[in-house]
């Protein structure tokens, strides 16, 4: 396996640049004079949506945590407009609970739906965005199911999920079959649900459009009880090769263990994960890491000189998961060293970019808005960023007007619009329609291109090759007319002061680190050392 890894690799495509456009901004009801923008005053994404994902063409979805009705709900919409598109029916009881939101192109919505008092609601819910009062399919496979995390529907209309079993975790794919339903398949299974796996721990999984799966997997050493990691690339005919692995298994490795989020991986087969590496002294350092086929790079690392911006370095590398598109590019949250501003970057192994930094001024349905937070010390942007195949970058961000951070403008999600978006490109459906592209597709009708469908370049075969990010719709703004029309890139604004960082951040995924974990500390306790 890989050891020490380098900061740059082979001369790669240009980074883009951006403009913002606002699509959805939410606001405590109290906050009447403030109000909010395409969805109801009251409805908040706190404590729930910290997955914005975005399609090739824009479309968006995500998950209200809270509703002016007490049930949770899903945000669905596009080009800057857009509303609630689904709400969680009354009756299931107090412990119903959502789950993050996918979809695809296509219009598929999916999420999971747990703690109802009927268990025949519990399951992963499928969602046609342009039917959406009809009710959704509920797909509770494979049997003995309990819970779905990490649910991703890709551009196939295949989903991918680390589900809960009885007795741990497996990785199962889903894919449509022709009675409208989907076959589930077990990818993989932490051994204490079936012993021909040799895996003691399944982390949190990323899915490609391929049915690819992507993942860390904790396994026992043979010939000691050390325990150490691998990242793994699970295919859907059930093998799998490792790509990396820890110091725990093998020495001449500079990785000490994968973070606990989510990798992505795109249709190329390239990998972007989280990780702490051990470096000169034993000193650890978090790093964002791209496996680009061949080798591993480094994205980004605690203290690392930042290309292009002398003087200026990556502070604090954020615990949220990456994301990458087809290109080789990620997408990641970190700090910026000289003032502790927390941002959203882009980079690809070898140039790196800040998209948005705390403390910026974005265009909103009120007129400039500053990055801020009323409390210095609470983050200012909400979960992963997402970004899709022409590099466009959904993200989540407190909003306070330029000249005081204590008004309240609530959280807004924006799209960072790349400049290299193509919208005539084909879009590795796998219907047989063709679309508007110069480039064939998967489709069996001939396009808009002067060669024919289903060839053998990566963007024309029988395979998707679009995004792996969820999108969303078209419906009408339910609070706040208008579109704000997308302004430059704008200069980082030096503010008042530094605001610090804080764990406040990360609390999501501890507390979700940690109900999956303790669930089954005594039975890892037997099978591995202790982890320090």
């Amino acid at each position: 396996m890989l050891g020490a890894f380098l900061l740059a690799g082979a001369a790669s495509a240009e980074l883009p640049d951006y403009t913002f456009q606002l699509q959805a901004r939410t606001n405590l009801a109290v906050n009447t004079e403030e109000g909010s923008y395409n969805v109801e005053l009251g409805s908040l994404t706190s404590g729930g949506s910290y997955f914005v994902p975005i399609t090739a063409d824009r479309q968006l979805a995500f998950q209200l945590a809270i509703t002016l009705e007490g049930r949770p709900g899903v945000w669905y919409g596009q080009n800057g407009e857009g509303g609630r598109i689904y709400l969680l029916p009354d009756g299931l009881g107090p412990d119903a609970r959502l789950g993050e939101v996918s979809l695809n192109s296509h219009r598929q919505l999916v999420f999971s739906v747990t703690g109802t008092n009927d268990a025949s609601k519990n399951g992963i819910y499928v969602l046609n965005a342009d039917e959406p009062d009809a009710p959704p399919q509920i797909v509770r496979s494979p049997l003995g199911s309990s819970s779905w995390s990490s649910l991703v529907m890709n551009e196939a209309g295949q989903m991918a999920a680390r589900v809960t079993l009885s007795t741990g975790y497996a990785y199962v794919l889903y894919t449509p079959n022709t009675t409208g339903g989907f076959d589930a398949k077990v990818l993989a299974a932490e051994k204490y649900v079936d012993p021909g796996y040799p895996y003691t721990f399944l982390y949190s999984p990323g899915v490609n459009d391929l049915g690819q799966i992507a993942a860390a997997v904790d396994l026992q050493a043979p010939t000691s009880s050390a325990w150490y990691q691998e990242l793994r690339i699970f295919n859907p005919d059930g093998t799998s090769q490792v790509i990396a692995d820890t110091r725990g298994h093998n020495p001449d490795s500079n990785i000490f263990r994968f973070a606990a989020v989510q990798p992505a991986i795109n249709n190329l087969g390239q990998v972007a994960i989280q990780a702490t590496l051990l470096e000169a002294a034993g000193r650890q350092s978090t790093a964002i890491l791209l496996w680009d086929g061949n080798e591993l790079k480094v994205v980004a690392k605690n203290g690392m000189d930042v290309p292009g911006e002398p003087g200026e370095a990556i502070g604090t590398v954020e615990v949220f998961p990456p994301d990458i598109n087809d290109r080789g590019h990620v997408v990641f949250r970190a700090t910026r060293k000289s003032d502790g501003f927390r941002a959203v970057w882009v980079g690809d192994g070898e140039k790196l970019k800040r998209v948005v930094t705390e403390h910026d001024i974005l265009p909103s349905d009120k007129g400039d808005a500053r990055v801020d937070q009323e409390t210095p010390s609470n983050p200012v942007f909400s979960g992963m960023p997402s970004i899709n195949r022409h590099s466009d970058i959904s993200f989540g961000v407190g909003l306070a007007p330029p000249e005081s951070d204590q008004v309240e403008w609530g959280t807004a999600v924006y799209i960072a619009q790349s400049s290299l978006w193509t919208p005539d490109a084909p879009d590795a459906g796998t219907d047989p329609e063709p679309d508007a592209g110069t480039e064939p597709d998967a489709g069996t009708e001939p396009d808009a291109g002067t060669e024919p469908d289903a060839g053998t370049e990566p963007d024309a075969g029988t395979e998707p090759d679009a995004g792996t990010e969820p999108d969303a719709g078209t419906t009408p703004p339910d609070a706040g007319p208008g579109t704000p029309e997308p302004q430059p890139n704008p200069e980082s604004d030096s503010g008042c002061g530094c605001q610090s960082t804080s764990a406040a951040g990360l609390w999501p995924f501890a507390l979700a680190g940690l109900a999956g974990l303790t669930r089954r500390r005594s039975l890892k306790r037997r099978e591995q050392a202790p982890r320090d």
